[in-house]
Formats: C-alpha cells, sequence, structure tokens
C-alpha cells in the first residue's frame, strides 16, 4: 500500500503576472539572469523550445512549469527557435522548512514539473491571475487567493516526484560531489565579476588548473563555454537594466563590461535580435 503524502498548505504573497506570447520570444530571448527577492513559476502554455536555470538547458512544452527559486540564474537559451506561449507568476515572501526565503524546492532537485491532465486547472488559474491583475489594485486579494491555489499544487506535485524519485537520488558519486562544488564555486565568480575584464586563461589560474580542462569542465557540467557564460550574464543584466531602469544606454554598456556602446549594441543585437533601444522601446515605449 502507497504512503500518502501529508497535505501541507504553503503560502506567499502575489506580486505580478505577465504574459508572453510567441512575437515576443521569438524576437527577444531573455537571456540568464537572477532575482534576489522572489521566486517566479513560469509556465508554457503553447508551442516548444528550452530553458536555462541554474545553467542547465531544459526542453519545455505544452504543460512545462518551471521554478525559479530566488537567486537562481535563469532565461532562454539563444540560437535556439521560441515559439512558445507563457505565463509567469511572481511571489514572494514564501518561507520553507530548511530552504532559503523565496524557494519552493530544494536546488538538488530538478527545476521543471509536467502537467497533462491537469493543464486545463492550471491554465485556467493562471488566466484567471492574470486576468484579475489586469483589473487593478482592488482585486489584488483575488489575485493572491488564486496564486497561492497554483503554489499548492506545485508543491504537491514536488513532493510526489521527489517521493517517488527519492531512492535513486540517494545514490552518490564522490567525483560528480566534487564536480559539483567546484562549478560552483567558478560560477559564484564568474557571477560576481562578469563585469570585468577576464580571460580563460586568468580564471585557470584563479583556480589553479589548466585552461583546457577548466573549459571541458565547465561545458560538460553546464553545456557552456566559460566566456560564453560571461557573454549571457552581461547581455541577461543588460537586458533588466533597459526593461526597468532610465539608465543611458552608454551607461549599461559600462556597468556590464561591455568595451565600448558600439561593440555593446552589436552584441545585443546578436544575442537578443534587436537593438538596446529597440528592446527598451518595446517594453517602456521609450
Amino acid at each position: 500500500m502507497k504512503n500518502k503524502l501529508k497535505p501541507q498548505n504553503i503560502s506567499a504573497t502575489f506580486v505580478n503576472t505577465h504574459f508572453v506570447d510567441e512575437k515576443y520570444h521569438q524576437q527577444h530571448s531573455q537571456l540568464v539572469h537572477q532575482h534576489m527577492d522572489v521566486l517566479e513559476l513560469l509556465y508554457v502554455v503553447k508551442g516548444y523550445g528550452y530553458y536555462l536555470v541554474s545553467n542547465q538547458e531544459y526542453a519545455v512544452k505544452p504543460g512545462s512549469l518551471i521554478v525559479c527559486n530566488q537567486g537562481v540564474l535563469h532565461g532562454e537559451a539563444p540560437f535556439q527557435k521560441h515559439n512558445i506561449q507563457s505565463y509567469c507568476c511572481v511571489l514572494k515572501d514564501l518561507r520553507m522548512p530548511d530552504l532559503p526565503p523565496n524557494a519552493l524546492m530544494d536546488p538538488s532537485c530538478p527545476p521543471i514539473v509536467y502537467f497533462d491532465a491537469e493543464r486545463p486547472c492550471i491554465e485556467h488559474t493562471l488566466r484567471g491571475i492574470h486576468e484579475y491583475n489586469n483589473r487593478g489594485h482592488s482585486y489584488q486579494h483575488i489575485c493572491n487567493l488564486l496564486a497561492n491555489a497554483l503554489l499548492n499544487i506545485v508543491h504537491n506535485r514536488l513532493k510526489e516526484e521527489n517521493n517517488q524519485t527519492e531512492p535513486e537520488n540517494k545514490k552518490t558519486d564522490i567525483k560528480n560531489k566534487s564536480n559539483e562544488a567546484l562549478m560552483k564555486k567558478i560560477i559564484e565568480y564568474l557571477n560576481q565579476h562578469y563585469m570585468e575584464p577576464l580571460t580563460l586563461e586568468e580564471l585557470a589560474d584563479i583556480f589553479s588548473m589548466s585552461h583546457y580542462y577548466l573549459s571541458h569542465l565547465f561545458k560538460t557540467e553546464t553545456g557552456l563555454s566559460p566566456m560564453k557564460y560571461i557573454v549571457y550574464r552581461k547581455i541577461g543584466e543588460a537586458q533588466n537594466l533597459l526593461m526597468n531602469t532610465d539608465m543611458r544606454i552608454g551607461k549599461i554598456s559600462d556597468d556590464t563590461g561591455f568595451s565600448d556602446s558600439c561593440h555593446f549594441c552589436s552584441m545585443f543585437k546578436k544575442y537578443v535580435g534587436v537593438t538596446p533601444s529597440q528592446y527598451r522601446q518595446h517594453f517602456r515605449g521609450k
């Protein structure tokens, strides 16, 4: 007889919701970035693509829901065709036992779950959150109730899947654990210094290894080269600044570590598909 999971209601505070259509995804890939004060639940309604979470790439399809804990790097994979429609539900003030603030799941677990039979329920809930959110502040209490219903549905699914895979997860590999610890240190360093001039050789010297081995290990573990990862971080941070601040483009170029504004504009268009000015105008009408 199967052990039934004990119900455990959790709660958080609704912040915002976004609906993104195919045109946006096709024209404006959102590269890797992180939020230090919220949890995001990203749900794919239609289409197929790829999404990066903690530098691991995951295939997404209709019914995919991606959990982006606070502080976790996430974003779309560039050079991939994205034709998805998605909802993003943003929450804060989540407190889970033995987890950091605004973390719904242990970072060692896969951050993606797939809904099949429950898809209509999930999609109606997200659509309701989005529609009531657009009606103004007086409907925030309804958004909060619906968002917490969604949060608990996802939490229960995560518990079910972790319960099923727990025996397999208990198997450990000393070499893999060692690589994970090293990779964590390297990524933490890159996240702190991505805006600074840095070569592969310099990075290898910092971690006392050959640049060949570092590059091989990094790509094996993340699917990216160290230098490509740095570019992703620069572009992703630039996107956030263009969307959420009035900072001059030249200043954004400097602060994200590009050699000059021309190089910044060229690289931004290469990875995102539009110039920084066009990107800002699309989101902010400036």
